[in-house]
């Protein structure tokens, strides 16, 4: 009986999801669709999106700024030093000001469902995955459709400039050391750093430290540094890869032997008993031989019995397949370590096969987080 209730109420559950989805798309198709939290710029009052006069000002400053040739970041550091908060309240990033930048909304029209959620309720952006709906002359505009193209064609020439694909990940990872460098102070991400003047024209810097120089105190690395210690550390491996590597790969090997997956197998059959014997439970139940109050209590004890061996099943498969991966990581480097030449230069290619984060704990020292599970610390020569 549980199991046919638990059914139903799937099924109604999902029948009512289909029926707010349809709904919802009648009222994108229609133009009916009511906007609970508009952009910046933007207030909901009654259902209706109406302008917030002074963020307004914010948003027409942002786009004559863009149409003049300022950088994003350049923009957001400007409305941080004059403590302008954000919809949120807090500070302003390229990233806002790109959002504010390619938002249609400040036109007037509307397109609805540039994101949606799968059957699993993770959000994804529509890259015409679905139906996109788009509504002229929905509200009030701040800025004409002529500015707002404009805008568009800066921030794509930029990119062109830069070499930079939209919605793709060479966005995001233009070098190699891109999201992979992280400051072992405050947890931070650094970001390349182009010196005008002086030695080291091209480092990398904490982001909190470029943010709050109080809240960090990390200060910058030569990008030439890391790519020497990255060098230095590869040629360690390269000659001493019968002393550290193939040691690793037979532990690894050791670890994925029959013992794990007996104890894989075991907790199968104690979940199959414990299945039977939760059976047998509902068939005395319903012949009359047990109380209703002695059924839910030892019920509910194999219930819980279940649940603590599926999640010891979850954490040993779990456990057992990240040595797996460990092991096939080793397993390829030992065999780049074996048949490589020592390195002149540096590979930005190879650091991206091995690499998974670099540890960044001082300027004279960093760690390098390999994807097989190590990580090696190396001094940073000057």
């Amino acid at each position: 009986m549980l199991s046919i209730l638990s059914g139903l109420a799937e099924n109604e559950s999902f029948s009512i999801a289909e029926n707010n989805k349809w709904a919802i798309k009648r009222r994108f198709q229609n133009g009916t669709y009511k906007i609970s939290y508009p952009p910046y710029g933007y207030d909901n009052v009654d259902g209706e999106m109406v302008v917030n006069k002074s963020q307004a000002k914010i948003v027409r400053h942002i786009f004559d700024e863009v149409l003049s040739g300022k950088g994003t970041y350049k923009i957001a550091k400007e409305l941080n030093d004059r403590n302008v908060p954000t919809k949120k309240g807090s500070r302003w990033t390229s990233t806002t000001i790109r959002g504010i930048v390619s938002n249609e909304k400040y036109t007037g029209d509307v397109v609805f469902q540039k994101t949606y959620t799968d059957e699993r309720f993770n959000r994804h952006n529509n890259h015409g995955e679905k139906d996109q709906y788009l509504i002229r002359d929905h509200h009030e505009p701040i800025i004409s459709h002529e500015e707002f193209e404009a805008a568009q064609d800066i921030i794509e020439q930029r990119g062109k400039e830069k070499r930079l694909e939209k919605q793709s990940k060479k966005y995001q990872n233009r070098y190699p050391f891109s999201g992979k460098i992280i400051c072992g102070q405050c947890g931070g991400t650094f970001k390349r750093r182009t010196h005008a003047s002086g030695k080291h024209r091209i480092a990398w810097c904490c982001s909190t430290h470029i943010a709050d120089i109080k809240k960090c105190s990390m200060k910058f690395v030569p990008e030439s540094d890391l790519e020497y210690a990255f060098v230095t550390m590869m040629n360690k491996l390269i000659f001493g890869h019968e002393i550290v590597l193939k040691p690793l790969l037979i532990s690894l090997r050791g670890m994925n032997s029959d013992e794990t997956l007996e104890s894989i197998r075991a907790i199968d059959k104690k979940l199959e008993e414990n299945t039977e014997q939760r059976n047998v439970l509902v068939g005395l139940m319903t012949k009359g031989y047990l109380e209703p109050a002695v059924y839910n209590k030892s019920n509910n004890e194999l219930l819980q019995e279940a649940e603590r061996l599926r999640r010891q099943k979850e954490s040993i498969t779990r456990f057992l397949n990240n040595d797996f991966q460990n092991l096939s990581e080793v397993s390829a480097l030992l065999q780049y370590a074996t048949k490589a030449s020592m390195l002149t230069g540096f590979d930005g290619e190879l650091f991206a096969r091995f690499v998974e984060r670099v540890l960044v704990y001082s300027r004279e020292e960093i760690g390098f987080e390999l994807k097989c599970g190590i990580t090696l610390k190396e001094r940073l020569v000057r």
